[in-house]
């Protein structure tokens, strides 16, 4: 419902904006673009695939712009782990604890509570992440339209906490992600 109402109001803003002529679009950047721009506290899209060293290397970039709330964090991902007695599960290294009054949704409608979370299964949660390193998801979906490639990727949306240019790597949630030459990087511009 949540994102419902946010693509109801960027489609509004959008609208809007193309019919006083400041429509906004989407622009490549190259590597060195964005992190000549990127800074600590910005909010990102990362999409990318872990490595065996624990980072991720970077599919897609997505700098944001915008009004965003302390709750509009977001994950994507594989869940890896259950354990029903903690309420907690984890999305490939980000663990996971839900509010009690927590969404659950799907599109068959059979997704409804926490005991229906299994391993191997894709879900995109929305919420907030902690100052302990734990994602507080108020709303978990269960996706079951995707491509078999997203089942192998982690995507997540919220602020840059640390940034390396030397090492071309950007932190979200305690995630590290590696920014190569065939990374897809976007800004929205006016």
């Amino acid at each position: 419902m949540k994102k419902l109402m946010k693509s109801i109001v960027l489609a509004a803003t959008l609208l809007a904006a193309a019919n006083s002529g400041n429509a906004q679009v989407a622009t490549q950047k190259t590597v060195a673009d964005l992190f000549k721009s990127l800074k600590v506290g910005q909010w990102l899209e990362l999409q990318g695939t872990p490595q065996a060293d624990m980072s991720y290397t970077a599919k897609k970039v997505k700098l944001l712009t915008g009004d965003f709330q302390d709750d509009d964090w977001e994950i994507k991902g594989v869940v890896k782990s259950v354990s029903a007695t903690q309420k907690q599960f984890t999305v490939f290294r980000i663990p996971v604890t839900v509010t009690p009054d927590c969404v659950y949704e799907s599109p068959d409608g059979t997704f409804t509570a926490f005991d229906n979370l299994k391993t191997g299964i894709l879900v995109e949660c929305e919420g907030t992440y902690l100052k302990d390193g734990k994602f507080l998801a108020e709303e978990v979906q269960h996706e079951t339209d995707f491509k078999p490639a997203e089942l192998n990727e982690l995507l997540v949306v919220g602020k840059v906490e640390k940034i390396d240019p030397a090492k071309r790597t950007v932190t979200i949630m305690g995630s590290t992600f590696r920014i190569a030459g065939a990374t897809k990087i976007q800004s929205v511009v006016k």
